[in-house]
């Protein structure tokens, strides 16, 4: 039985898929097969005799995930049910399901979405009579979930002297009022409540670390506060743990991620045995060359280099534009290259970019040319508008009807419960202490309603009962096609949104469909089952490659995927590395392993671009060259050789004077003209220069050491 596994994998990989007991760290440098180690390590120990319900694999993506089971799966080649393999919010919600009444809530809780929690927090801020230019909901919302990852488990921000702080504090209490007052908790609740748990019912910890004896966990290097804890309570007992990852591929600080859980695995679990994974099954030679000579850069680096048995390969291209529309033609003349020449599909090419905002110009020039793209972690399909109203009316059907859902969905379509009566319905819910769809239920006796609020309310009631009742025999899609034909939905489009009815109505047929699909699936997980797994569902799980279209996406977006072609733009100090990076050496590091996951994306073409100036709040910013372009090339900080500065574009870049496409327009400003900027006040035009297709003035401004270069029409410039 054992030559499937030293048929199958390299002599470090059978190493760390044959370690049984003890702790065991897997450093999986970028492409070396560390999916591949953890099924088969699944595998292994299931046929050392050890059962699969013991085993228990966490991941960060649904896709992830469902690779991993169905893997196993395949190897076990037999009818045995896999390990369970899930995602670290996933498993946090399974235990709460069974374990949640120990904290005061009811097992049928609802799982808020981000916009859900934004309701929630606005609707704190409203009965606090907090003005939201005083406390931004998205602020609240950001320093709730800042609070909660970094694990203080009374669920409040600590009180500081400023009001702004003591204001932050009230809000959190009254936003976790409002969750509890709805059975509802937030993505973060998902693993703050299980550690909660774990902590005040000891018995309750102690009979999931006898469950599962066995535990891996995939890409340990992104693993935030509560998950390093929930692990660590874990496998307390059994110390039989296996976590692979990849310090150099840590990219996720800003959301609480902390690369030093890797980097201190091995004082967390005396006697580990460490395996290191160096040859890279995705990338040639030069590609890995380049991202090594990045990487080795950074302090916090892990000793390891990669390297591949896939040949040298193409150089990696270096392609610097005069402004951001050169660079976007590059781009595109790239694309339409390696289509023609590299025999490549446009969905084997991804453009990648530091910020979403970078992605505009270059929608322009591949429209233009009519190249097929997709922007990847756009609006997710689970936040449109349709979308999300159908969920709100199953998430009532489903659970204890939560306020958020009720607003949402209780006049759409118009059912004659406008303001007037939801006013009324609110001051009843809150006078009597229940939720609004019990107000509803009572509506009858709230005095203040008209006779025709009162009829509306009730109908929506009743509507709503019947439902429930039909949720029980009903498949989950079969529900939801009654439900949208019954409340009239698809004429309510039609109606009120006439231009983009039929692209809604086909948005609602693809949610039927996936019900349809879940339900085949997973027959005895019903509709709170469903609910559930897409609560827990992100951007990337959603995203199939599928159609023949370039992806363009954040270098963020682009973790866990491959591509046989790769062009990073914008490489330029302030860009990539980001603002906010430059002054902070941990967060400089950061930049670095982002730049070198987009790098170790590419299969066999690897580009990157810069532009010396860019187009940013109306105003053209000089930007120097990226301190990465030096380090990937192995250039010396004060050498550029031209060679290797144009390598695609040739004498091109040295013919433009204009943007593509544009005439040099001329506008009614002279030199020593004083002129008035809405943001910098006055100043006099120093120079009038053409280029990037406008016509640019050079103004220095009352008060400033150095002059602006600024675009006219977009920077509402003025004669004074």
């Amino acid at each position: 039985m054992t030559s499937i596994f030293e048929e199958n994998l390299n002599p470090h990989q059978l190493e760390a898929v044959k370690h049984i007991d003890g702790p065991l760290l897997v450093v999986a440098g970028a492409g070396s097969g560390k999916t591949r180690v953890i099924t088969y390590r699944m595998a292994y120990l299931i046929y050392q005799g050890i059962p699969a319900s013991r085993i228990l694999g966490l991941t960060f993506t649904n896709k992830a995930a469902d690779e991993m089971r169905d893997r196993v799966s395949c190897l076990l080649g037999r009818p045995l049910p896999p390990p369970l393999v899930r995602t670290f919010h996933s498993f946090g919600a399974r235990i709460l399901r069974d374990e949640i009444h120990h904290l005061g809530y009811k097992s049928r809780f609802v799982i808020y979405d981000e916009a859900d929690s934004l309701r929630a927090v606005k609707e704190a801020l409203e009965s606090l009579k907090i003005k939201e230019d005083f406390v931004s909901p998205k602020q609240a919302r950001v320093a709730i979930s800042k609070q909660k990852n970094e694990v203080t488990l009374d669920r409040s921000l600590p009180l500081r002297k400023s009001s702004y702080q003591i204001q932050l504090r009230v809000v959190s209490e009254a936003y976790h009022d409002i969750l509890k007052r709805n059975n509802a908790v937030d993505f973060d609740d998902l693993l703050i409540l299980p550690l909660k748990l774990f902590e005040d019912h000891p018995r309750i910890l102690k009979r999931y670390q006898d469950r599962y004896l066995y535990l891996l966990v995939d890409e340990y290097q992104d693993t935030n506060a509560p998950q390093y804890r929930l692990i660590k309570m874990l496998c307390r007992k059994h110390k039989n743990i296996c976590v692979v990852g990849d310090p150099d591929q840590s990219i996720y600080r800003w959301r609480g991620s902390d690369i030093r859980n890797i980097l201190n695995f091995e004082k967390d679990f005396p006697g580990t045995k460490k395996v290191v994974l160096e040859q890279n099954y995705r990338s040639t030679t030069l590609i890995l060359d380049a991202a090594n000579s990045l990487i080795q850069r950074n302090e916090h680096h892990t000793t390891k280099k990669l390297w591949s048995e896939l040949g040298e390969g193409a150089k990696v291209e270096y392609l610097p534009a005069k402004d951001h529309e050169e660079e976007a033609e590059f781009v595109t003349e790239v694309v339409q290259h390696l289509v023609r020449e590299g025999e490549l599909r446009h969905r084997d090419i991804a453009v990648f970019y530091r910020t979403h905002a970078q992605s505009r110009v270059l929608e322009e020039y591949l429209l233009a040319e009519d190249v097929p793209y997709v922007v990847v972690g756009g609006p997710g399909f689970y936040g449109r508008k349709e979308v999300k109203d159908i969920l709100a009316y199953l998430r009532i059907i489903a659970y204890d009807p939560d306020d958020i859902s009720f607003l949402r969905i209780v006049n759409v379509p118009r059912r004659g419960i406008g303001k007037v009566t939801l006013d009324k319905l609110v001051a009843a819910s809150r006078e009597k202490g229940v939720s609004l769809y019990e107000a509803a239920k009572d509506a009858e006796s709230v005095e203040s309603l008209s006779s025709a609020g009162k009829r509306a309310a009730a109908s929506f009631v009743k509507m709503i009962e019947e439902f429930r009742e039909k949720a029980e025999s009903l498949p989950p899609h079969k529900l939801a096609e009654k439900l949208v034909n019954r409340v009239g939905y698809f004429d309510m489009l039609k109606k009120d949104f006439p231009e983009s009815a039929d692209d809604r109505m086909d948005n609602l047929w693809e949610l039927l469909d996936t019900m349809q699909s879940f339900h085949k699936e997973n027959p005895s997980s019903g509709l709170e089952g469903f609910l559930e797994r897409i609560s827990l569902i992100s951007d990337i799980d959603t995203w199939e490659d599928k159609d023949n279209r370039v992806n363009l996406m954040t270098v963020h977006n682009s973790k866990g995927l491959e591509f046989d072609a790769v062009i990073i733009v914008g490489l330029e100090e302030g860009i990539f590395p980001h603002a906010n990076s430059l002054e902070d050496p941990e967060r400089l590091e950061e930049e670095r392993r982002l730049c070198y996951v987009g790098m170790t994306r590419a299969k066999r073409f690897l580009c990157i671009t810069s532009a010396e100036s860019r187009l940013r709040h109306g105003l053209f910013v000089e930007n120097e060259e990226s301190r990465f372009i030096s380090e990937i090339f192995g250039w010396e900080e004060d050498l550029r050789e031209e060679e290797a500065h144009l390598r695609f574009h040739d004498k091109k870049a040295e013919q433009k004077v204009a943007g593509r496409g544009q005439d040099v327009r001329t506008l009614d400003f002279c030199e020593g003209d004083r002129v008035a900027h809405p943001t910098f006040g006055e100043g006099t035009v120093v120079s009038i220069e053409r280029g990037y297709g406008e016509t640019l003035v050079r103004v220095l401004f009352d008060g400033d050491t150095e002059a602006r270069l600024l675009c006219p029409t977009f920077a509402h410039l003025r004669k004074a």
